[in-house]
Order: structure tokens, then C-alpha cells, then sequence
């Protein structure tokens, strides 16, 4: 389970939802020029000499995985022919850079799919790389409110622009929101237990079959009966149920019979969910100036740019890995939870290791606006949340909270 953080802001949040139709989750991709990709508009740029064919998609109702794995059985290519610069939401309409090899632009031009259409197509000597975006512009529209614009106004006068940059809810998993416990299990060397979490755990998953095929295989821990029961859309679970059941017990093996970029994600969702941990303990104390082993970095096109260090700027935290320098608010809590910055090497699968990296404390609240009928827009950095931001406007637990103490 994902835990509860600190807020900015202290004003209670105007409830309501978010997502409750993809029209009102727009998200348009900014790229690493400037300019915007905008959801309605055909964007025009100039061929190179070159075998990648760089496009924007335009989707609704479909995940940026999902869409390009469409799109590729369309074109007769495999997966990784094809490329983007970031991931957006399903629940959303969104317009993104992706490309693909040797495809012309005319054949992509002609593929019909539901809810997916090309906003302009051309030809480059390179592939589409992921984070190969400045950030994105969000227009958001709150379904249900039951506060008033003043709240939203004296919310956005307590963050000056500016929110916790947490990961969201998103990066710890679908559905089951647990990738960050089998990362830990995974950090503390535990790899049987981070099998055991994969292929058993039933909490948030959505899927009946797929509960009870869990459930009986966590009591029973037979592979071939497994095989039979679990639903053929758990695919990685499969994968390792097959691996498994002609390997009994090699438990990092049997991780390593899914994708590495499963086990990455894994590792990186722990990190995640470490440095929210340490952010919200920070702000929870009013303890935000900076600290050994951070930095201050400049901006790119007004977006908080880590590559930058300056003399001031917005503060750089980390996301700990076994080359961080750790101070000792850091060192303390690792050690509450028995973890430490070594153990990032992962000894007994040392392909996943991580040296650590960066990342802002806050998040830039860029342009900024909302109507009287609860639409919100702004834009992002790249890799910041934007469910996160609305969190601060949208949550009654503050006010809760605040009925608590009184």
C-alpha cells in the first residue's frame, strides 16, 4: 500500500474527481524545443535523411503501450521498431511524439483505428528517445466538486506556484500498487519473498479469475496446477510459473525470466517510493532548505532542469541508490527501516543494480489557470504528476485532518 502524505497547502481540498471521462484528462506533449503538441492540430516539420519516421499520436481510451502495440500489428512491425518520448494515461485524450522504423509516413497515414489518429508525420536519422520531452500541458476538468473557486485560490496563494514533486499513485502499479514492496523485497535480498509478492498478491487486483488463481497458488505452490488456473492475460506471471515449475526454488532466476525493464521498474518504484517518504517527512516538519548532498539547479524554457546546477534555484533531492550521498536524515531513516545504500547493488541479480539519481523537490506549477466551472490547466516538467498537483486542490483529508485535531 501506498502511503499517506504530507500536503503544501493547508486549505481543504473542493473534493470532486478526476478521469470520470477521458475528455476531460487532456494531455498535450510539450517537446524539447518548446513547443507544444496540441491535441487538434496537425504539426508540420521539415524530412531528414533517414529510416525513423517520427509522428504524433493523437489517442483516447487507449494507453500509450497499448496504442503503439495497435498501431505496430497495423504496420506489420514488432515492438521494438516502435518508440516514444513518455507514457500517458488511458483514461485521457492525448497527443504525444512516438516513431517507428522504416515505415513511410504515408502507410502510417493510412492505418484507421478507433479513437487513434497521426498528427503529422516525418522522416529522421534517429529513433524517438524515452524522455525526449521538455514536459506536458494538462487541461483537467473536476467532475462533482463540493467546494468553491476561494478554496482554489487560497490553495494556489499557499503553493506560490510551485507543489511536492511525489510520484503518483501510478508508478507504484495499475491495479495491485504494489511494484514498490517487490522492489523493497528485492533491495533487502529477499528475492523469494519478492516472487512470492509478484505471483500471490491479491490486494486491488480486479480480476476474479486472477484473485482466485493467486490465492489457491500461494496455498498450494504448485507450478503445473498454476499454469492451468492463472488467466492468460497474466502473461510475466506466467512466464515465471513456467520457469519455476522446471526450476523449483532458483528464485532470481525465475525474476529473471521476466523483462529487464520489469525488474528496473521494480527497483525504481522502492526509490520512488522512498523519496516520497522522505518529502513528505520534510515537509511535514517545515524542513526544506538545502542539505548535504543536494544541489540547486537552473531551468530549461522555464521548467526546473536538473542537468543545470546554479548557485540557486529549485532544490535537487535524490533518489538513493548505492553511489548517493546520503546525509543524515537519510542515513537515519534507512536505518528505521533496515535498509542500506549497498544493498541497491543487489547482489544476487546485479544487472538491476542502481547507482542512484536525482530529482526535484518541487515541481513547477507553469501557467496556471482555472475557470469558475472547476477546469484546471497548467503545465509540467517531464516526469512530474499531474495527479499529484490536483491532489493539493481536489483532497478533503486535509480538512479532516484538521477536525481531528480540534
Amino acid at each position: 500500500m501506498v502511503m499517506a502524505l504530507s500536503y503544501q497547502s493547508k486549505t481543504s481540498g473542493i473534493g470532486g474527481t478526476i478521469k470520470s471521462r477521458s475528455e476531460d484528462f487532456i494531455v498535450e506533449e510539450i517537446s524539447s524545443d518548446g513547443s507544444i503538441f496540441e491535441i487538434d492540430k496537425n504539426i508540420t516539420h521539415a524530412d531528414e535523411n533517414g529510416k525513423f519516421t517520427h509522428f504524433i499520436l493523437h489517442k483516447k481510451n487507449w494507453s500509450t503501450s497499448s496504442a503503439l502495440d495497435e498501431l505496430g500489428k497495423r504496420l506489420g512491425v514488432g515492438k521494438k521498431s516502435l518508440a516514444f518520448a513518455g507514457t500517458k494515461d488511458k483514461i485521457a485524450i492525448s497527443a504525444q511524439l512516438a516513431s517507428v522504423f522504416n515505415v513511410p509516413k504515408e502507410k502510417l497515414f493510412s492505418v484507421r483505428i478507433k479513437d487513434i489518429q497521426i498528427n503529422g508525420a516525418w522522416c529522421e536519422k534517429d529513433k524517438v528517445r524515452l524522455g525526449q520531452l521538455l514536459g506536458n500541458q494538462f487541461t483537467i476538468r473536476v467532475d462533482q466538486p463540493t467546494g468553491n473557486t476561494d478554496q482554489v485560490k487560497s490553495i494556489m496563494t499557499e503553493l506560490d506556484g510551485k507543489f511536492p514533486n511525489y510520484f503518483g499513485e501510478q508508478r507504484f502499479g495499475s491495479s495491485r500498487k504494489n511494484t514498490h514492496l517487490i522492489g523493497e523485497q528485492i533491495i533487502r535480498g529477499d528475492i523469494e519473498a519478492a516472487v512470492r509478492l509478484f505471483l500471490c498478491d491479491t490486494i486491488g487486483e480486479k480480476n476474479a479469475d486472477a484473485s482466485a488463481a493467486r490465492k489457491e497458488f500461494e496455498d498450494s505452490w504448485d507450478c503445473h496446477s498454476a499454469l492451468k488456473n492463472y488467466p492468460k492475460h497474466l502473461r510475466l506471471e506466467r512466464t515465471m510459473l513456467a520457469y519455476l515449475e522446471k526450476h523449483p526454488a532458483n528464485y532470481p532466476n525465475a525474476l529473471r525470466a521476466l523483462p529487464r525493464t520489469t525488474l528496473l521498474l521494480f527497483v525504481h518504484a522502492f526509490q520512488s517510493d522512498l523519496f516520497n517518504r522522505f518529502l513528505s517527512d520534510r515537509i511535514n516538519k517545515g524542513e526544506l532548505e538545502l542539505e548535504q548532498g543536494e544541489y540547486y539547479c537552473g531551468e530549461t524554457f522555464g521548467f526546473p532542469d536538473i542537468s543545470k546546477s546554479e548557485a540557486e534555484g529549485w532544490i535537487v533531492g535524490k533518489l538513493i541508490g548505492y553511489q548517493s550521498p546520503i546525509n543524515d536524515r537519510e542515513k537515519e531513516m534507512l536505518e528505521n527501516i533496515g535498509i542500506d545504500k549497498e544493498d541497491f547493488k543487489i547482489k544476487q541479480i546485479p544487472e538491476i543494480a542502481s547507482k542512484g539519481t536525482y530529482r526535484t523537490l518541487h515541481a513547477l506549477l507553469k501557467n496556471f489557470n482555472f475557470t469558475n466551472n472547476f477546469v484546471f490547466r497548467f503545465s509540467l516538467q517531464a516526469g512530474s504528476y499531474a495527479t499529484v498537483a490536483m491532489r493539493e486542490f481536489l483532497d478533503m483529508e486535509k480538512q479532516l485532518k484538521k477536525r481531528k485535531k480540534a
